[in-house]
């Protein structure tokens, strides 16, 4: 388990970068300010639909990414043992605490 987490964390790590890269190619609706993170080049590249091609892959990073992130949430908690706060004290410091408090 620890090596399929291991896994999903550097996945999940990669996802982040790339959709942040992603993001930042986009151009604004407003100003031209995402002609400064490279949607000028991007779209001389792909062409006119750069956009598009742009917002279905950030849709799609953005779909790995939380599924990436349900998936580790899952994994953790089949791996944690179902334990309290309470029943990771051990045993002699409770009897010493109710002993110190009867007397």
């Amino acid at each position: 388990m620890d090596i399929l987490f291991t896994v999903l964390t550097i996945l999940l790590i990669i996802d982040a970068v790339l959709l942040i890269i992603i993001v930042l190619m986009q151009k604004t609706k407003g100003a031209e300010i995402g002609a400064i993170f490279g949607s000028g080049a991007a779209a001389a590249v792909l062409g006119a639909g750069a956009s598009n091609i742009l917002t279905k892959i950030t849709y799609w990073l953005g779909g790995i990414f939380l599924f990436l992130v349900f998936s580790m949430s899952y994994i953790h908690h089949k791996s944690v043992k179902s334990s309290s706060v309470l029943s990771d004290i051990p045993e002699a410091t409770q009897t010493e605490t109710q002993q110190g408090e009867g007397k």
